[in-house]
């Protein structure tokens, strides 16, 4: 009888040891329902009919991701997910209002990473900008020299995945104590930034020969160049137009849940004070959390308004001898501190973000507090050095629909 309850228990153990690890293997997958958008398919195209996106945990922030139904569904094997969830970089560490505000730019500004196909097709993944979880996957190709969407859709990534991966590239930081604020947009502006906290600064100098360009037309990159339906305002061809009193307030297209630009709603700016800037100021700038001294510029206006920029990589601009035509020409800024650019593969974001260079963007009114650059009307910065020995700043709009200001001023010579 005792060799027969040690058996017994020995089954028993085995079995329940299998059911849990059943249990866990079927936990490990998660399938998330798509909802896509309605796309023209090509003629005599059926166009893809997934509904869901399977997710299988790996560990330590990867995934295989798959669309679902179908044998032939695109699929990855292997993808860090934990690139597109926000997290403190160095320069902010330590200080409870640069967290803050570094994680709230990271999580309402779009995180987009693209993984190439062995078909020659890209298939991403972004966190967008909209809502917590709110997140998009995208299969495009490229067909005579133009990208092309073959399938979007919208998924909610789950809050308690979310929050493991949180924990997971943050530690030591209480993800709990953000939640609050990634619920809903908490709006950016009316708080100081405590920029003795963020650096020091170790010498300035303003720059000369600083200039407008206010009757040169508008500027495009390619997304620019796709977006020009979305500048509502009639009559902006130059950069003065954009500025001029008797067009404000500029009309641009609204990004609207859950990641659609609207056909009726439109964002408005005043963006007159962007014609009457009043220094650009060049400086060193060193941090406890950075390696070595590095530059930053401030755009100062008369209204008081301040544009603040670092990038070890201001200091190391090729002068180019023909203006910026593709999206890798210029050095982008993203509001925030650390924020990263938005689009990349997979593999320049692990770079990019294990780099943790010192950098920022930062938006501040006359008595040093931060203004909400979605409500403002900026949304980032986009800098390039011509072989005439200028530097240039390309202003870019709300969603990066237009350039709405192109300053330049002498290179700092030594730099």
């Amino acid at each position: 009888m005792k060799l027969l309850d040690s058996r017994s228990r020995i089954l028993s153990i085995a079995l329940a040891c299998a059911v849990a690890a059943s249990s866990a293997s079927a936990s490990a997958v998660l399938r998330l329902s798509l909802t896509p958008e309605k796309l023209a398919a090509p003629p005599g195209a059926t166009p893809p009919s997934w509904d869901a996106l399977e997710l299988t945990r790996k560990g330590h922030g990867r995934y295989e991701a798959r669309l679902s139904p179908g044998e032939g569904a695109p699929r990855l094997a292997d993808v860090d997910l934990s690139l597109l969830v926000p997290r403190v970089g160095r320069l902010a560490r330590g200080n409870e209002a640069l967290t803050r505000l570094a994680l709230l730019q990271r999580e309402f500004n779009r995180n987009e990473i693209h993984n190439p196909m062995s078909d020659g097709s890209d298939l991403s993944i972004a966190n967008n900008c909209l809502e917590r979880g709110l997140w998009e996957i995208k299969l495009a190709r490229t067909e005579a020299g133009k990208t092309v969407t073959v399938y979007h859709a919208w998924f909610t990534f789950p809050a308690d995945e979310y929050a493991a991966l949180f924990r997971e590239v943050n530690p030591g930081v209480d993800g709990a104590a953000y939640q609050p604020l990634f619920a809903a947009y908490p709006g950016l502006g009316g708080f100081a930034v405590p920029l003795e906290n963020l650096r020091r600064v170790r010498s300035e100098r303003d720059l000369a020969g600083l200039a407008t360009h206010g009757n040169e037309h508008l500027d495009r990159l390619t997304e620019q160049a796709g977006k020009v339906q979305l500048l509502r305002t009639a009559g902006i061809e130059t950069y003065g137009d954009m500025t001029r009193a008797d067009k404000q307030p500029i009309a641009l297209a609204k990004f609207s849940p859950p990641g659609r630009y609207d056909p009726e709603q439109s964002m408005r700016f005043d963006l007159s004070w962007l014609a009457r800037p009043a220094a650009i100021v060049w400086r060193q700038v060193e941090s406890e959390h950075a390696d070595g001294p590095f530059p930053e510029v401030e755009i100062r206006f008369e209204n008081g308004y301040r544009i603040l920029a670092a990038d070890p990589e201001l200091a190391r601009l090729a002068p180019r001898a023909q203006t910026p035509r593709t999206e890798g020409d210029v050095l982008k800024f993203v509001c925030g501190i650390g924020t990263p650019i938005i689009h990349a593969t997979a593999a320049e974001r692990a770079a990019e973000l294990s780099a943790d260079r010192p950098r920022y963007l930062l938006l501040l009114d006359a008595r040093g507090n931060h203004i909400d650059n979605h409500v403002t009307g900026v949304d980032g910065l986009y800098v390039w050095r011509d072989a005439g020995g200028d530097l240039h700043f390309w202003l870019v709009s709300y969603e990066r629909i237009a350039f709405v200001a192109h300053l330049s001023a002498r290179w700092p010579g030594g730099a």
